[in-house]
């Protein structure tokens, strides 16, 4: 069906009005590829394979887990089914400093060098479109800074605000593409047993459909943050949680060794699957 110029221009409007990113014509094949929770700069997450210590001018001697991990980042580019239309890090490219634990689990706890090597990483991924959405302040903010901010801009990603103003990132965005609506942010409940890791999935699922006559309607929602990979499916929406790249370190171990080894890999939407591969 052919529109004519005023419904276009309605549709342009809607999109502009509502802070919905369009990407894609229907009918071509477009896929989003979603990376979260890299934490580099913990010696427990991916790094590169030879990562700077700017105030030193050394470099870090990755550990054994780390190898391990940058091989199955390898890979997991590799995996790709094609070149993303999108690639969103949803969250927490960096760990920030630490201060609980003072540092003592970090290679660095420069904000600068973690952002330099998650670049080095982010830059491994092909792409059309790149976008950051915000994930905890502890991890990617100091005072009024927010990083992921500073690594979007140097890296050059599509600019993204949910109210308006300046900057490319936010707390959550909308992406239509192919004409379906994905709804990104970090955050999501957890809980450490896997019989009940659909739950805090599926309570977002149901609480968006509340959220479609104030914000947008949802037909795919991605939450990261709890470090395993969920997928829920209704008849019209799909929730998923994506993994991490980042094993557990001291704090994850105070109620105990079980339900703390994180998923390792990338989520993949592709248009015309039934659901996102990993």
């Amino acid at each position: 069906m052919r529109l004519t110029k005023e419904q276009k221009d309605w549709v342009e409007a809607y999109l502009k009005k509502n802070k919905v990113t369009k990407l894609g014509r229907q009918g071509s094949s477009k896929s989003i590829v979603v990376y979260s929770d890299i934490h580099d700069g913990s010696f427990t997450s991916v790094c590169s394979p030879e990562p700077t210590i700017g105030e030193s001018g050394g470099s870090y001697k990755p550990n054994k887990l780390q190898k391990i991990l940058y091989n199955a980042w390898v890979d997991s580019i590799d995996s790709l089914s094609q070149k993303p239309k999108l690639l969103v890090i949803n969250g927490e490219p960096m760990d920030g400093a630490n201060p609980r634990q003072l540092g003592q689990q970090s290679w660095t706890t420069d904000i600068n060098d973690q952002m330099e090597d998650s670049a080095k990483l982010i830059k491994l991924i092909p792409y059309d479109n790149l976008m950051f959405v915000r994930g905890s302040g502890y991890h990617v903010q100091v005072g009024a800074t927010n990083y992921e901010e500073v690594l979007a801009q140097r890296i050059g990603a599509t600019g993204y605000k949910a109210y308006g103003g300046s900057g490319l990132t936010d707390y959550y965005a909308f992406v239509d593409i192919n004409g379906k609506m994905f709804n990104f942010t970090h955050h999501v409940g957890f809980n450490k047993w896997a019989a009940y890791r659909t739950t805090a999935i599926s309570r977002e699922l149901a609480g968006m459909h509340f959220e479609a006559g104030k914000l947008h309607k949802a037909d795919v929602i991605v939450r990261s943050h709890v470090h395993y990979f969920v997928h829920v499916e209704f008849p019209h929406t799909h929730g998923v949680s994506t993994p991490a790249w980042k094993f557990p370190d001291a704090h994850l171990f105070r109620g105990g060794v079980a339900g703390t080894t994180p998923d390792v890999t990338v989520v993949e939407r592709t248009d015309g699957t039934s659901s996102p591969s990993v």
